[in-house]
C-alpha cells in the first residue's frame, strides 16, 4: 500500500545513521568472540549505553522529522487528514499523449484569428450581441454580449443556427434567427425549459475575424517566441510545447486519476466550507474577466447546481491528498519558492506586478499552490506516459 512505502522510507532514513554508529562496536565484539577473548563487564557497559542513547536520538530525530511536522500540518489545515480519507496505491497511473492532442496542441500556437472589413464565411470568428425573445418578450437567460462564433465548427443545437445565419454578414449587421426551445438549452442550463417554445433571436455582428495559419521556421520561432520565453529555433519550440502539455494536460490528466484513488470517509466542514468559498470567488472572477455576470458565464460553462455540487467535492478530495502527500512526503514551501510563485502568476491573474498579486492571495495560499505543485509532480514523477505522437516535418 501507498502508505506504507511511504512511511517505510521514513523510518529508513531515520535508523541509517544509528546502524552505522554501532557498527564499529558489534564488529569489536565479535572479533573478540571469534579469537575467545572474555569481554569484560566494563566493556559490556559502554556499548549498552551507546545503544541507549542512541535510542534516545532516535526517537527525537523521529519526532523533529515526522511527528512534529505531521502535526504541524494537522493544526494548519484544522483536521487530521487521514480521519477523513483513505488512500489507494499513487504509483503507476498512466496516460499517453495521443497525435490528436499534439496536433490540436500545434493547431492552437499556431493560428488565430485577425479582424477583417468584409462579409463572414467558413472559418471566420464573429463576435455579436444577441437578445432571445419567448412569447414576444426578452428572456434574459437568452440574451448575452460579445460572444465570439466561430463559423462552421457546430454541427447542432443553437450556436450552428447562429453560425449558419451569420454567413454572408459583416461588420453593425443585425440578423433574426428563429429556433426551436429544446435547442437553446446550452444558453439557458438548467434555469429554464423552452421545450415546444419557439425562440427568437436578434444578433448584431460586433467584429469580422479571419483565420490565420502560420508555418513553423526558425524565424517564425524566433520573432514569436524568443522575447518572452527565450525560444530560438523549432527544436527549442517544440519541447517547449511538450513541456506545455505535460503541464497543461498530463499533470492535471493524473492527478485527476490519483484523486479517484481518494475516498472520503467523512466531509470536514470547515474544510468544505472554505472549499465552496474559494470556487465561487474563482467562478465570479472568472466571469468578470470576460466581462459576463456571474449567472452568464455559469450558463455559458454548464455550472449547474449538480455540476458545481461535484466540482466542490472534487477539490476538498484535492485538497486533502495534497496534505496527505505534504505530510507524508514532508513536502514543504520555502520564501523564494513562494516568491517565485509570485512572479510566475501575477500576468495571469491580469495584475500589473508580483505586489499587486500578493494584495489579493496571501503568502499561505501561495504556499499551497507551492506543495499542491510538488504533490502533482510526485504523482507525474512515479507515473507511465507515454508520448505516442511523430512532429511534423
Amino acid at each position: 500500500m501507498e502508505n506504507n512505502n511511504i512511511n517505510n522510507d521514513i523510518t529508513e532514513d531515520v535508523t541509517e545513521n544509528i546502524a552505522e554508529e554501532v557498527t564499529d562496536e558489534t564488529v569489536e565484539n565479535a572479533q573478540n568472540e571469534k579469537e575467545g577473548k572474555k569481554i569484560t563487564p566494563k566493556k559490556l557497559i559502554v556499548p549498552i549505553i551507546i545503544v541507549i542513547i542512541l535510542a534516545a536520538f532516535a526517537v527525537l530525530i523521529y519526532w523533529d522529522k515526522v511527528i512534529k511536522p505531521a502535526s504541524d500540518i494537522d493544526k494548519e489545515v484544522g483536521v487530521k487528514v487521514e480521519d477523513y480519507i483513505s488512500v489507494g496505491e499513487l504509483k503507476g497511473l498512466s496516460y499517453d499523449v495521443t497525435q490528436k492532442e499534439w496536433d490540436e496542441m500545434i493547431y492552437d500556437d499556431t493560428h488565430y484569428h485577425e479582424e477583417v472589413n468584409r462579409v463572414a464565411k467558413e472559418t471566420d470568428e464573429v463576435e455579436c450581441d444577441f437578445k432571445g425573445f419567448v412569447d414576444g418578450k426578452e428572456d434574459k437567460n437568452l440574451t448575452m454580449t460579445e460572444q465570439p462564433i466561430d463559423i462552421g465548427s457546430y454541427t447542432e443545437g443553437v450556436y450552428k443556427a447562429f453560425s449558419d445565419a451569420l454567413i454572408g454578414h459583416k461588420k453593425k449587421d443585425k440578423i433574426k434567427v428563429e429556433v426551436d426551445g429544446k435547442d437553446v438549452k446550452e444558453l439557458a442550463g438548467d434555469e429554464k425549459d423552452y421545450t415546444g417554445k419557439k425562440v427568437k433571436f436578434e444578433l448584431t455582428v460586433k467584429t469580422v475575424s479571419a483565420l490565420v495559419s502560420e508555418k513553423i521556421t526558425d524565424d517564425w520561432v524566433k520573432e514569436n517566441y524568443s522575447e518572452e520565453y527565450g525560444i530560438n529555433n523549432k527544436k527549442e519550440f517544440y519541447k517547449w510545447e511538450k513541456e506545455c502539455i505535460v503541464e497543461g494536460s498530463v499533470i492535471p490528466a493524473l492527478w485527476r486519476k490519483a484523486l479517484e484513488k481518494v475516498k472520503l470517509k467523512a466531509i470536514p466542514q470547515k474544510l468544505q466550507q472554505k472549499v465552496i468559498e474559494e470556487l465561487d470567488a474563482n467562478t465570479e472572477a472568472e466571469a468578470k474577466s470576460q466581462g459576463m455576470s456571474t449567472e452568464e458565464y455559469k450558463k455559458v460553462f454548464g455550472l449547474t447546481d449538480e455540476k458545481n455540487e461535484e466540482n466542490y467535492n472534487l477539490e476538498l478530495k484535492s485538497e486533502l491528498l495534497m496534505w496527505y502527500l505534504t505530510k507524508k512526503l514532508k513536502l514543504t514551501a520555502s520564501d523564494d519558492e513562494i516568491e517565485e510563485k509570485y512572479n510566475e502568476y501575477y500576468v495571469d491573474a491580469n495584475v500589473d506586478s508580483p505586489e499587486e498579486m500578493k494584495k489579493l492571495y496571501t503568502k499561505k495560499e501561495m504556499r499551497e499552490v507551492v506543495l499542491l505543485d510538488k504533490a502533482q509532480d510526485y504523482i507525474y514523477k512515479n507515473a507511465q506516459v507515454k508520448f505516442s505522437y511523430k512532429i511534423s516535418k
